[in-house]
């Protein structure tokens, strides 16, 4: 008789707030009870399951898909986004949202590392414009020679528009010739400089790419045609800032990663936030990947992927 009072009130309280819109205090005031005692009743009817909160929005999915993402690969957050079928759409839709959510990362005095690529080059270009103080935008790697907006410098020099900063650039090519060239540009005064800014960020701003004979290295010129076939018999899947890895996150023992002039991943993954933008089927596997490197502790993408990401690490 007395669990069915019990009962009884637990019912009694939850229709009131739940149906009747009374709040705590109100509830309370009616049943001679403390808001407390409301308020703990309230929590103990959904660890019962006396109560069930159903929120009824297709976002709700996404939520679901980001929170199964952080904890996988232990991230801070994942924002995942609806999918579009249009790649150029869906590229626009990454770059909008995640110019929104990578601001609040930001204050005065701030230092932001930048990377390069296209849907990056999406996010700096729907930055809202913000008058910051002392806020310092560097770049994270060499650029191309031939772009089209997408390149380090470029992304990083609109960015540092949008918010009012200083912006500094990795002043070289993001591949060189041979481990030597690569180790000498290293030694420069101006990159020792670059390289010491990096380590001060608090925050940096990543793409990442999948390894192919479309990706973005292949199309723009720095890989060519026996670079990809070679990275891929080595088993690299993915690069990030440049930096190519394989399935598991590791780096691959390969010539082009002797020649690239970029951040090392372990220097990336020291810097408190940072944030992949990245989306699209075709880069699942990359993605999956890069969440694997231990250096990407927030990712901004979209359901297809999300799920397709999912899957490859219950597969592997």
């Amino acid at each position: 008789m007395v669990q069915d009072v019990e009962v009884y009130e637990k019912v009694h309280i939850a229709w009131l707030y739940y149906m009747e819109n009374l709040t705590q205090s109100e509830i309370a005031d009616r049943l001679g009870l403390t808001r407390l005692m409301v308020h703990r009743t309230l929590q103990k009817c959904q660890q019962e399951g006396l109560v069930h909160v159903v929120i009824n929005h297709p976002q709700v999915y996404n939520q679901t898909l980001g929170s199964q993402l952080e904890s996988v690969f232990g991230l801070k957050n994942a924002f995942v986004i609806p999918t579009s079928p249009d790649s150029h759409v869906l590229k626009r839709n990454l770059g909008t949202v995640s110019a929104r959510l990578i601001s609040r990362y930001i204050t005065n005095g701030t230092t932001v590392a930048v990377g390069w690529g296209s849907t990056l080059a999406e996010t700096s270009r729907h930055l809202v414009r913000k008058n910051f103080d002392n806020v310092t935008v560097v770049s994270l790697l060499g650029g191309l020679t031939r772009s089209a907006g997408n390149a380090s410098y470029e992304v990083a020099l609109q960015v540092a528009d949008a918010l009012n900063a200083v912006c500094y650039n990795y002043m070289a090519p993001m591949y060189v010739e041979n481990e030597e060239d690569r180790q000498a540009i290293l030694g420069l005064k101006h990159i020792q400089a670059i390289q010491n800014m990096i380590r001060k960020a608090s925050v940096a701003i990543v793409g990442v790419g999948e390894v192919s004979a479309e990706c973005t290295l292949a199309r723009s010129g720095p890989l060519s045609a026996s670079d990809v076939d070679n990275l891929m018999r080595e088993g690299a899947v993915a690069d990030i800032i440049g930096n190519f890895i394989d399935q598991n996150g590791r780096l691959v023992d390969i010539d082009v990663n002797k020649r690239v002039v970029s951040t090392d991943l372990e220097v990336l993954g020291e810097i408190e936030d940072v944030v992949a933008v990245t989306g699209g089927l075709r880069k699942a596997q990359a993605i999956s990947a890069a969440l694997r490197s231990g250096c990407i502790n927030n990712i901004i993408t979209d359901a297809e992927t999300a799920e397709q990401v999912l899957q490859f690490s219950r597969s592997t």
